[in-house]
């Protein structure tokens, strides 16, 4: 493949992939384990991992769509789409198929749900059936946030393409604020007189709706086309001068996230699902733009550990087949189960000569004393190895097949195409 036809590749976006998965699944176990309390209150505030993945994908989209208008001075649609079916369509398939499998072996009275939620997983409005409170499976509910990617897929290569890079910046912030007004308006009115305490109807329609989400994703898009945008350009350059930029926004972030998250649900209190959303967004748009110009800093670097990047690399696969893969694990790994497992740990520990005092002192530790917190380490571990392993199988033995039969995108000089690291080439002037 030629220099052109070639993404330049950021280690830093799979290290923030890898961050974005890990909250995610520790979320999801523990919300099928624990109860209510200080650890699921915390662990709560990961569905910003979902966020993460929203804005990342609006800023890599828009950069290579703005890469190939300049290149070519138009965006290919039926590439593009072929490109994005070949890439995510073979792993949620996959994902849908070992679920149907396992309904069938396992839990047969599922079966009579799939005709009313299989219409909205074909056409990719799941997440709006969620929304609405209709018929769903808890174990492929991840689909929601899938739906909202494919919807903005939908849409936007072609408003960028009518719209042109110049104006599609302004037309991306004026869109942002108006879906944060149109969200803060739509909570208010349905959660009028108690508003610290939002119904779970509205937490379901703020939190799943695209009308209220695609605002995060615009604020991906907004940071990538703030980069060729002649004055903002001016702005990062003076930020990638600046040494300890990326780290700041580290901080800034973890901040934002930290008082966006808090609340109850954390999900859809007042603070995320009426300013929180839009935030948490900016600071992460940030935050990718400063690592993504300044791929030496200490965050880049950081980002850039390798086992990071490799959870990283499989995060999508990860991420879909997580959830099947924890409610199996549940189902083995029971109370019972736990209690069976300390018995044989100590005595095993005996019959090393471990002294008995050390073995019943570990052993009645407040860990391993908790069956339920026990029982959440222990799943967690197993799903995120096994999740792990068959992402990364499905990756290379299904998923690469369909990626070399995808047609090769136009990139620009100077764009992810460039032997120079895209965010240098596109702030030093060049001209794509």
């Amino acid at each position: 493949m030629s220099h052109e036809n070639r993404h330049a590749y950021v280690p830093a976006f799979d290290g923030l992939r890898g961050v974005a998965i890990l909250p995610v699944l520790l979320l999801h176990v523990g919300a099928s384990v624990l109860p209510n309390g200080p650890l699921l209150g915390e662990l709560t505030r990961g569905w910003y991992g979902v966020d993460l993945f929203f804005v990342l994908s609006g800023f890599l989209i828009t950069w290579i769509l703005q890469g190939e208008i300049a290149a070519t001075g138009t965006i290919d649609l039926k590439r593009f789409y072929s490109r994005r079916f070949l890439r995510l369509g073979p792993a949620y398939l996959s994902m849908l198929t070992a679920v149907l499998v396992g309904a069938l072996l396992l839990n047969r009275p599922e079966l009579r749900a799939i005709p009313r939620i299989l219409p909205a997983l074909l056409t990719y409005t799941y997440n709006y059936q969620i929304a609405v409170g209709g018929t769903h499976f808890d174990i492929i509910v991840v689909l929601w946030s899938l739906c909202v990617e494919e919807q903005f897929y939908l849409l936007w290569p072609t408003m960028l393409r009518w719209l042109g890079v110049k104006r599609a910046l302004p037309f991306c912030l004026i869109a942002i604020l108006t879906l944060t007004a149109y969200r803060i308006g739509l909570y208010s009115w349905l959660n009028w007189g108690h508003l610290t305490a939002p119904t779970p109807d509205s937490s379901l329609w703020i939190y799943f709706a695209t009308d209220t989400r695609i605002g995060v994703i615009l604020l991906g898009c907004a940071a990538a086309l703030s980069l060729r945008h002649r004055r903002a350009r001016l702005v990062w350059r003076r930020m990638r001068e600046s040494r300890w930029i990326p780290e700041a926004f580290v901080v800034l972030t973890g901040l934002c996230v930290a008082f966006v998250t808090g609340g109850t649900p954390s999900s859809a209190s007042w603070r995320s699902a009426t300013f929180g959303y839009t935030l948490e967004a900016c600071a992460t748009a940030a935050l990718i733009s400063a690592v993504f110009i300044q791929p030496s800093s200490i965050a880049a670097r950081a980002l850039s550990w390798r086992p990071l990047t490799g959870l990283g690399r499989i995060s999508y696969g990860v991420y879909l087949f997580h959830a099947p893969i924890a409610w199996l694990a549940l189902r083995f790994i029971t109370p019972e189960t736990l209690t069976r497992m300390r018995s044989i740990l100590v005595d095993m520990a005996h019959g090393a000569f471990v002294p008995p005092s050390s073995a019943s002192g570990y052993l009645q530790s407040p860990a391993m004393m908790n069956p339920t917190v026990m029982r959440f380490a222990i799943v967690s571990a197993i799903v995120l190895i096994a999740s792990s392993i068959v992402a990364g199988l499905h990756f290379r033995y299904v998923e690469r097949r369909f990626l070399a039969m995808r047609p090769a995108t136009s990139a620009c000089r100077g764009g992810l195409g460039s032997h120079r690291h895209p965010g240098q080439a596109c702030l030093s002037g060049s001209k794509p």
